[in-house]
């Protein structure tokens, strides 16, 4: 498994503890770090995964809202929900990264963690918000 993909990992974690439990970032970041015990470019990485998913979370649940078919956020999964966020996340700030990249990454994530049908079911919303962002670059 590489560095990122722990990193990606514990983002996730972050990120699911705070939407079943609304625990503090913060916190649960410090005890993943704790942890994890990341370089300090994988922590930075964590970090700032962490930080900009939260910063911009009412835009990142916008957008997967709006490339959901017949579902809402609300009747997702607590697990596809969070691995959902995080990759949305990269796909529209992470400019140095690959979508194709975001979107593997999202479907280990979700193949370990996962129901059975998460990881296409989140390939599906992925692919969706990046052939739309794709076209709004584009113009």
């Amino acid at each position: 498994m590489t560095q990122r993909r722990r990193a990606r990992e514990g983002a996730f974690e972050v990120l699911y503890r705070y939407d079943i439990g609304n625990e503090d970032i913060k916190k649960a970041s410090n005890e993943v770090l704790h942890t994890h015990r990341f370089s300090p470019a994988v922590k930075d990485f964590f970090l700032k995964l962490v930080n900009e998913t939260y910063r911009n979370l009412a835009e990142i649940d916008k957008t997967i809202e709006a490339n959901l078919q017949h579902w809402s956020l609300s009747r997702l999964a607590s697990v596809d929900r969070a691995i959902l966020r995080i990759a949305c996340c990269e796909l529209l700030y992470f400019d140095d990264i690959p979508p194709k990249v975001t979107i593997d990454e999202a479907l280990e994530i979700a193949k370990k963690f996962g129901g059975e049908d998460s990881p296409r079911f989140i390939n599906g919303v992925l692919d969706a918000i990046y052939k739309k962002t794709k076209k709004v670059e584009k113009k």
